[in-house]
């Protein structure tokens, strides 16, 4: 462990303008933890979203080296640069600084009903998902979703379609659609299943390689095409 010099360029949204910052920092700190002694040292004025500190989360997403991450979960000696550059995520609004408004992510997100809508409301009798179901694989390695926003702000389509729901809210769907706990069906086929759901889907891969919880979106959307082909075996979950 050691100390070393790294120059920050930071975008800034009150100037209209990049503003530079040089740190020495310990090898295990992260990027948060440059963002902070910015703050308080530096420059007090500057705006970023944090909340748990430990990746679970997800409101610290931004992009760092012109690639999404987690600020907290990203040592600056891991990024192999002497000079970091750190701006908010991109194909949502800036509210200021490193902050972005989450609000089109999560009407997209609305779009699927996320929540669990019960088949059976009254049944006294405990739900059991095997975990060698169809439903028991996919939620074991798709539902870690923190919900960041990092694979909606990397994505191309989203970038010139703001229509398009997005990786994360497809993802959610798919696992509620193969959840059989679950009864609604209908209003998530009508959401996948139309020229601004799965279908609009270029398969470029980027949502994986943004992704913290390394969920394979991509797979999931696929997934959704092939079962929009035959919509109907979605009812006899």
């Amino acid at each position: 462990m050691g100390m070393a010099t790294y120059r920050f360029k930071l975008a800034r949204s009150h100037s209209n303008a990049e503003k530079h910052f040089t740190l020495e920092l310990d090898s295990r700190m992260t990027v948060l933890d440059a963002l902070f002694i910015i703050q308080r040292e530096l420059d007090p004025s500057l705006s970023f979203r944090c909340s748990c500190r430990v990746g679970m989360c997800g409101t610290c997403a931004m992009r760092i080296n012109w690639m999404p991450r987690l600020a907290c979960q990203t040592r600056v000696e891991t990024l192999n640069a002497e000079s970091i550059t750190i701006e908010p995520l991109a194909s949502l609004p800036v509210a200021k600084d490193l902050v972005v408004d989450l609000g089109p992510f999560f009407d997209k997100w609305k779009k699927v009903r996320p929540a669990l809508h019960p088949k059976n409301k009254d049944s006294k009798e405990l739900a059991i998902v095997p975990p060698d179901s169809e439903f028991g694989k996919q939620a074991l390695v798709k539902r870690d979703c923190i919900t960041c926003g990092a694979c909606y702000s990397v994505c191309g389509i989203t970038g010139s379609n703001e229509a398009y729901l997005g990786p994360a809210a497809i993802n959610r769907a798919m696992l509620r659609l193969l959840d059989p706990r679950d009864g609604n069906v209908e209003d998530r086929v009508n959401a996948l299943n139309d020229e601004n759901g799965v279908w609009r889907c270029h398969t470029q891969f980027n949502c994986v390689a943004a992704c913290p919880k390394n969920i394979n979106l991509t797979d999931s959307i696929m997934k959704m095409k092939r079962a929009m082909l035959f919509p109907k075996r979605l009812y006899d979950k």
